[in-house]
């Protein structure tokens, strides 16, 4: 892979992460400051397409990144940590397949027939995840 390549490859994946995190604390504070009505619940649609469409760019570009930087051996720190961070990413696509059904189901159902704190508490477990995988990224990155 050209440097050229290697660097668009870490930009879209940079700016992956950046739209899962600010999108899931967008949502969150929308719902938490004007709570569940329609607008709330569009805008959580919206952004599950987002989200899923992201998911599918950090997959491909981290792909392309493990490519770039080489496999780790699995009984290295670093080998342990990218396992942990893998681990994590499999928490958050399991808990988004869950939120995203529920989102859904209030968009068909109407917004009334969500409990507020309830949806609100799904954007907080995704941001907090997707900051535990920044942390983790991190470490990744830079030791």
């Amino acid at each position: 892979m050209s440097a050229f390549s290697a660097l668009l490859v870490r930009f879209a994946h940079v700016a992956g992460m950046a739209v899962l995190l600010g999108g899931a604390l967008f949502v969150w504070n929308s719902l938490r400051t004007a709570g569940v009505g329609y607008d709330s619940i569009r805008l959580a649609v919206h952004y599950e397409w987002v989200f899923w469409g992201t998911m599918a760019l950090m997959v491909v570009t981290g792909v392309g990144n493990m490519g770039e930087l080489g496999a780790p051996g699995p009984t290295t720190r670093w080998g342990t940590v990218l396992t942990v961070k893998l681990a994590v990413v499999a928490v958050l696509v399991v808990g988004s397949f869950l939120r995203t059904f529920v989102v859904l189901t209030a968009r068909r159902s109407g917004a009334g027939a969500i409990d507020e704190t309830k949806l609100s508490q799904f954007y907080t477990a995704t941001w907090v995840v997707v900051g535990v995988v920044l942390a983790l990224a991190e470490v990744l990155a830079h030791g």
